[in-house]
């Protein structure tokens, strides 16, 4: 998996949540924290683009429009069982700056779980693969509140086209987020109810465990406070309290205050043992900060470190994640 994250800062929200506070954000925080518009253009004005054949899969290049009418591109991938009964719906999410040709090869994964049943749909976010913009200049430009609000009013439109394909079943629909995919699961589940499923990949930014140790440097390259920090060789305290300062909203997108918010939908966190972006430590606070919420439905949340991998979705994540949707969206 190539570079994964650009930076993940909040700097326009109102009714930000402690970082060690007891209660979760609730969707209006979120909304806030994200910038979200509270509706949605109506005209999807969608079409297909390209139709083929993949093994026993059909896979489709299609558009929709997003906010202001832009394009949107996307593929999406479904079995002849559609024919019959709509299927399950999985929005998949590759990192950053992955395209989502990248589900396709080298990870094959558009395909194959379309053929396992169900209806797999994967865009671009913006300023990636097919669509015009650089995503480092547009924060810097607009600020990472709007641009990330960009990125989830897009897979909310995604959802939205789903619901317009009669091979899609909208009852059942899950999120699969690789890196800033996985971190773009919580959020959007944050906001949108209409997922009832998520595994997020490697994308549990927990703000204490990246400050508090050499990730944000990988993370936040780039910024002004980043190269300030670095050359005042601050120690982890000094980092998480300057960010903070700088950007209190961050409370607000913290992965384990958003997980312990998506109870009792089943929440299945990954990482890799070797990640040095999720780090194992990451990830387990994020899974502790959940286990209260999902006390009454504990079957609902897992936790898995993959031993032996860096920041990847290896083959045996990639079988994990399939069997967690089996289990909840299939079953």
């Amino acid at each position: 998996m190539r570079r994964c994250y650009l930076v993940l800062l909040i700097t326009a929200c109102t009714g930000g949540c402690d970082l060690d506070g007891p209660d979760p954000p609730t969707a209006d925080q979120v909304r806030a924290a994200l910038s979200l518009p509270w509706f949605r253009a109506a005209s999807l004005a969608d079409r297909v683009e390209e139709s083929w054949r993949r093994r026993d899969a059909v896979i489709e290049r299609v558009t929709f429009h997003g906010r202001r009418g832009q394009p949107i591109p996307a593929l999406i991938g479904y079995s002849d069982l559609a024919a019959s009964r709509p299927l399950p719906v999985i929005l998949c999410m590759p990192g950053s700056p992955n395209r989502k040709e990248d589900l396709v090869a080298p990870l094959d994964l558009l395909a194959s779980w379309a053929q396992d049943g169900f209806f797999v749909i994967s865009i671009d976010r913006p300023y990636h693969g097919d669509r015009p913009g650089d995503p480092e200049e547009a924060i810097r430009e607009k600020g990472l509140p709007t641009v990330l609000g960009e990125y989830v009013y897009d897979l909310m439109r995604a959802l939205d086209y789903a619901a317009t394909r009669p091979e899609a079943d909208m009852t059942r629909v899950g999120m699969l987020g690789l890196s800033m995919g996985g971190m773009e699961s919580l959020l959007l589940a944050a906001v949108d109810e209409r997922v009832g499923v998520v595994v997020s990949v490697s994308g549990q930014l927990s703000w204490q465990d990246v400050f508090r140790t050499d990730s944000w440097k990988l993370i936040f390259t780039g910024l002004p406070l980043t190269r300030k920090l670095r050359a005042e060789n601050a120690s982890g305290d000094v980092v998480l309290d300057a960010f903070l300062a700088q950007m209190p909203e961050l409370s607000v997108l913290d992965a384990p205050v958003i997980a312990a918010s998506l109870s009792p939908r089943p929440l299945l966190l990954m990482t890799g043992e070797r990640d040095p972006y999720i780090t194992p430590a990451a990830a387990r606070r994020t899974h502790a900060a959940a286990v209260e919420s999902y006390h009454q439905t504990p079957e609902r949340l897992q936790l898995w470190i993959a031993g032996g991998v860096g920041h990847a979705f290896s083959a045996s994540m990639q079988r994990r994640a399939l069997d967690w949707f089996r289990l909840w969206l299939a079953g």
